[in-house]
């Protein structure tokens, strides 16, 4: 089965993650597509196999022992941000023209200047009403293709293969049973230009706001109503403006609103507060709660409630102590004769939470872009580049 087959078969399992839950994964709906991979991994004869109650596969095979246990991991979860229900995947030869989907919705270069790298490429796009789910399914079927060859071969490293769930609402690194995982470090294989090495990501925060109103008949309201989803609205306009994830690139930070909701009484808002260095980001959390402060100032009472949580922290602190990640990376895509540049992911993988956990974890692209939406793609000549990169590091 070609890398390309693996993904059109993984993608047919809807996996969209939801509301976490503290016993099982968000949606049991995504168990279908681990216990499919549980079967392919049995049929490969391991030398062990274990499955978590939230869907969490260990996976391990020997190998050579004189070389190190290395972990390869993916995510089957996709994004609650669109559907990823009755995904129908369509592979289109690019030539350059635009490629038209449904609801009017166009992929082109202009608006999408990265697409112009697959000009005489084969890539699978979304009908338009859907995500493709490449993020991670793409990483799975480079992962499972490369697998099958390399345990054909004698002379491969031992292996530890771990598939996850709940990566995309930032759940699956606490689901993994660290007590399993024998590897010295690993690699996450999920997402973005396939030349793109990332040993550093996003320091990440949430930030929750809660504001208690004063609600009073509109009619005579006059100084006496505190309107709780005003308040909340000023106080968002009060953060920095440009410092918005539409207004930011690179190593930029950002405040990102994901939702608000409210009425006079009540209001709330929840935010992520992303930064590549700690110190910026405790900049940034301190300006919320001095604004919070300055306004509960103005209205009289403690009407506005800030709670800013860290959700992981920037990976490049763990990876820089451990340079013979980077000495392996330099010689596998040297022997390949492939060129690779280190990117900063704006963003975080399930690597960003392992590498303070135990288990160091660069990441490595897969072709997929546009993840989250129905403009998504996946470079089937990428996927095809990616799967002999994880072969070789899978040699040892």
């Amino acid at each position: 089965m070609t890398v390309t087959e693996r993904f059109l078969k993984y993608v047919s399992y809807e996996t969209t993650a939801g509301e976490e839950k503290e016993k099982s994964c968000s949606d049991e709906k995504m168990l279908r597509l681990s216990d499919e991979l549980l079967q392919e991994l049995f049929a490969l004869h391991p030398e062990s196999i274990a499955i978590n109650r939230y869907g969490v596969i260990d996976c391990k095979f020997s190998g050579d022992e004189k070389k190190k246990r290395v972990a390869f991991l993916a995510h089957v979860d996709t994004s609650p941000q669109a559907s990823g229900k009755d995904i129908q995947p369509k592979i289109v030869r690019y030539e350059g023209e635009k490629i038209v989907l449904k609801d009017g919705k166009v992929l082109s270069e202009e608006a999408f200047p990265h697409l112009k790298n697959a000009l005489g490429h084969d890539i699978i796009v979304t009908s338009g009403e859907t995500l493709l789910g490449g993020d991670d399914k793409a990483g799975i079927a480079i992962i499972m293709t490369a697998l099958k060859d390399v345990l054909s071969e004698e002379g491969h490293r031992p292996l530890e293969i771990i598939f996850t769930t709940d990566e995309e609402i930032g759940a699956d690194a606490k689901h993994v049973s660290m007590e399993l995982v024998e590897s010295e470090y690993g690699y996450t294989i999920d997402g973005g230009d396939d030349r793109f090495v990332s040993i550093e990501s996003f320091t990440a925060r949430s930030m929750d706001v809660m504001v208690d109103g004063k609600s009073i008949h509109p009619g005579s309201a006059k100084d006496k109503m505190v309107h709780a989803t005003n308040l909340l609205v000023d106080f968002h306009t009060s953060l920095p403006r440009y410092l918005r994830a539409e207004h930011t690139e690179k190593k930029e930070p950002f405040y990102h609103l994901c939702s608000l909701s409210g009425t006079e009484e009540k209001a709330k808002a929840e935010y992520i507060i992303r930064s590549f260095d700690e110190d910026e980001i405790q900049k940034l959390s301190d300006l919320a709660l001095f604004t919070a402060a300055r306004m509960n100032e103005l209205v009289g009472y403690e009407a506005i409630h800030v709670s800013i949580k860290e959700q992981y922290h920037n990976m490049k602190t763990v990876l820089d102590k451990y340079p013979a990640i980077q000495e392996e990376i330099k010689r596998v895509y040297g022997k390949l004769g492939r060129k690779y540049e280190y990117e900063a992911i704006r963003g975080g993988t399930t690597g960003s939470q392992l590498s303070f956990m135990g288990l160091p974890c660069p990441n490595l692209g897969t072709g997929d872009y546009n993840c989250h939406g129905p403009y998504e793609y996946v470079d089937i000549q990428e996927m095809e580049e990616m799967v002999l990169v994880v072969k070789e590091l899978m040699r040892g």
